[in-house]
């Protein structure tokens, strides 16, 4: 069971040992800095190769995987409503959720590059494709990385012992990558299948 800090000798609630996280938020931005420009560098070099232009199916999972990509998000906030609210059996269930909908996401994503495989769109003869495979797989790879983070969430809350804003920080910090990650895929989406 995770401890919040309990009660000292007086009876009040021992104070926090550690300063308050923002090395988390830092680290965050920082991530989410790189992750910006490594995404804006192949979406100029996918734009350059649209001058040989020569138009990607979108395969209806796709549609399917930005549902689920975008309840990945509603239910990590849901998550972190919960936390803040200190109703733990609540914040646990949403997060597993978050996680089986994660995973879901990248089962989805996976079928549907298989599909855009099988329909003749393959990485080594159409250069928009082969960049179209690469973008989609660095975005799911980047959400692979958000269910570890959602991962140690879990099993740090189970079997830890951290503080409430060390916990609180986490959340935060994660649910933010989260929505990041969530509106990259649509803009991603958008720009890949959409504006053909």
């Amino acid at each position: 069971m995770p401890r919040f800090g309990g009660d000292g000798n007086n009876g009040k609630p021992e104070r926090e040992r550690q300063p308050p996280p923002e090395g988390y938020r830092i680290a965050m931005w920082l991530t989410l800095t790189w992750v910006t420009m490594l995404f804006v560098t192949l979406v100029v070099v996918y734009l350059w190769l649209e001058a040989q232009h020569s138009p990607l199916m979108t395969p209806r999972l796709f549609w399917v995987s930005t549902g689920v990509v975008l309840s990945c998000s509603a239910t990590l906030e849901m998550a972190r409503r919960a936390l803040r609210q200190r109703r733990e059996t609540i914040f646990n269930r949403w997060l597993w959720l978050t996680m089986a909908l994660g995973l879901l996401f990248l089962g989805t994503q996976y079928l549907a590059l298989r599909q855009l495989a099988s329909a003749g769109f393959f990485a080594t003869v159409n250069k928009r494709a082969w960049l179209a495979f690469l973008i989609t797989g660095a975005h799911g790879a980047h959400l692979f990385g958000g269910l570890l983070a959602l991962v140690y969430l879990v099993v740090k809350n189970s079997f830890g012992d951290w503080t409430v804003l060390r916990r609180r920080a986490t959340m935060d910090t994660t649910t933010v990558y989260w929505h990041f990650i969530d509106v990259l895929w649509l803009f991603l989406f958008s720009m890949l299948f959409l504006w053909n």
